[in-house]
C-alpha cells in the first residue's frame, strides 16, 4: 500500500509547525515519517516538535527547494527501505519554499510515485498577516497558487466580513482549492484531495477537536484591498476526447518555453484506446500522469483544464488544446 503524503506549506510565522504538532497529538495511532527543513544549521522549529517516534527525520543544513531536490531523492529513498516502520509521510516546508519544487518527485517520477502518494499540499495561511504578504512576495502567491488546501488560522484577529473577502481573494488565485478556516481554537477535519471528487464548497467549518482558547478583545481587519496579484487563472472544458499522447508532446514544448509563468495546471482528459480518464498536472517543465478508472454512472465524459499562473495568453492555450483533439465545442472561463 501507497504511503500517504502531505505537503504542508505557508509563509514564515502562518503556524505549520503549531498546525504538525496539532497532527501529532491527535493521531496518536498513527507513525509518521516527517522531514522538515528550515534554514540554518540548528533547526528552531525542530525543537517544538513532539518527537513520539524515532521516525522523524529533519533536513538542517538549508532549504529543501533550493538544492536540485538531492537531498529529498535520497531521503524519499531511504524512507521507501524503511517503509515498514511508518504509516504517512509529512513534508514541512520552509516558509519561503515553492512547494511545487517539493511536490515534483511525487508527481513525476514513477519510482516514487510507486511508493508515496501525495493526497495534499495544505496551505497554512495568517488572516491577519496574508493580504500583506500576497503584496510583497511572489513564494506567498506560489504557495497558494499549488495547494490543494487552503487553512485560514488566527481568524480571531480579522472580522467576519474580512474572512468572506479573504475567501472569495484566495478562491480567485486558486479554484482548485479548498478554502477552509480554524475557528474558535478548532481545525476543521481535512481529507485527501483529489482533482477527480472535487466536490469542496468555498468555505467550510467542519470542526474537529478543541486545540486552543481563542481571544476575540483585537482591533479586528474588516476589509480587504483586492487587485494584490497578477496571478490569472483560466479554464477550459471540452467535451470529446484527446490525442493523449499528442497532449503530452504539446504541452512538453509549451512548458519548456512558459513553465516559469505557470503555478500550477491541472487536467482531467479523457482519451485513448481504450477509452480511459487521465489526470494530468505539471511541475515546472516536468509533467505528470495518471490513468484512473472510470464509473459509467457517474461519469460525465467532459474533459477539464485549470491553468494558474501569470502572462497566460488564454487564444494560445485554446489553440493548442484544440490541437490534441478532433471536434468538439468548448467553453472559456
Amino acid at each position: 500500500m501507497k504511503k500517504k503524503t502531505t505537503i504542508l506549506t505557508g509563509f514564515l510565522g502562518a503556524g505549520k509547525t503549531t498546525y504538525l504538532n496539532y497532527l501529532l497529538q491527535s493521531n496518536p495511532n498513527t507513525r509518521y515519517a516527517i522531514i522538515e527543513n528550515e534554514f540554518g544549521e540548528e533547526s528552531i522549529d525542530g525543537e517544538l516538535i513532539i518527537r513520539s517516534s524515532d521516525n522523524i527525520v529533519e533536513l538542517n543544513n538549508g532549504c529543501l527547494c533550493c538544492s536540485l531536490n538531492e537531498n529529498l531523492y535520497d531521503l524519499l529513498s531511504e524512507l521507501h527501505y524503511r517503509k515498514d516502520e511508518f504509516d504517512e509521510l509529512i513534508i514541512e516546508a520552509t516558509g519561503i519554499a515553492d512547494p511545487a519544487n517539493i511536490a515534483e518527485p511525487f508527481i513525476t517520477h514513477p519510482a516514487v510515485k510507486n511508493t508515496f502518494e501525495l493526497v495534499n499540499t495544505i496551505c497554512i495561511i495568517d488572516s491577519e498577516q496574508i493580504e500583506d504578504r500576497l503584496k510583497d512576495t511572489e513564494e506567498a502567491r506560489k504557495q497558494i497558487a499549488f495547494s490543494d488546501v487552503l487553512l485560514l488560522v488566527k481568524t480571531d484577529l480579522v472580522s467576519l466580513n474580512y474572512v468572506e473577502q479573504l475567501t472569495i481573494t484566495l478562491k480567485g488565485i486558486n479554484p482548485l482549492a479548498q478554502v477552509l478556516t480554524k475557528e474558535n481554537g478548532v481545525y476543521p477535519i481535512i481529507l485527501p484531495s483529489s482533482i477527480k471528487h472535487n466536490s469542496a464548497k468555498n468555505t467550510s467549518t467542519c470542526k474537529h477537536h478543541n486545540d486552543e482558547k481563542c481571544d476575540h478583545h483585537h482591533e479586528h481587519k474588516t476589509t480587504i484591498t483586492h487587485q494584490h496579484t497578477d496571478i490569472i487563472t483560466h479554464s477550459f472544458i471540452f467535451n470529446e476526447k484527446f490525442n493523449i499522447e499528442e497532449m503530452k508532446r504539446q504541452l512538453f514544448v509549451f512548458l519548456t518555453f512558459q513553465s516559469k509563468d505557470i503555478y500550477r495546471f491541472k487536467g482531467i482528459v479523457y482519451g485513448g484506446n481504450p477509452l480511459k480518464k487521465h489526470i494530468i498536472q505539471s511541475v515546472g517543465k516536468r509533467m505528470g500522469t495518471d490513468e484512473l478508472q472510470i464509473s459509467e454512472e457517474i461519469e460525465s465524459g467532459l474533459s477539464k483544464f485549470v491553468f494558474i499562473g501569470k502572462n497566460i495568453k488564454p487564444d494560445g492555450l485554446k489553440k493548442l488544446l484544440e490541437h490534441c483533439k478532433t471536434k468538439t465545442n468548448v467553453h472559456l472561463s
